[in-house]
């Protein structure tokens, strides 16, 4: 549930901002189109940890534009937040992560008692 969310919302804040063209320097541009591929990659679940790091550096590019306590400085804060919660948490079973390189299994060995 939090990989898609933070994908989707990557997809809508990228096509808003490509929609707005309020700052049309190329650096923006290209983080636009890029938070939308990645939020793509994200809601299908492909190559999670790397799309969420880049959203991460994205979010960061959004923050320090953004004007001091903006809304949408204070989203691109909480939206990065929650991509650097996915790099850590992985892409989930229902992924094509999960199809393609298999579902990863932490096994906790029992602890040895001293009898």
């Amino acid at each position: 549930m939090l990989r898609a969310s933070v994908g989707l919302i990557a997809c809508i804040q990228g096509g808003i901002e490509l929609a707005q063209r309020s700052d049309s320097t190329i650096a923006s541009y290209v983080a636009s189109w890029l938070a939308v591929a990645v939020g793509v990659f994200l809601l299908a679940g492909f190559l999670t940890p790397i799309a969420a790091g880049l959203l991460s550096v994205v979010e960061v590019r959004v923050a320090v534009a953004a004007p001091l306590l903006a809304a949408s400085g204070l989203c691109a804060c909480l939206l990065g937040a929650a991509a650097v919660a996915v790099v850590f948490l992985g892409p989930g079973a229902v992924s094509l992560d999960c199809r393609l390189f298999g579902l990863r299994e932490i096994i906790i060995p029992r602890s040895r008692s001293t009898e």
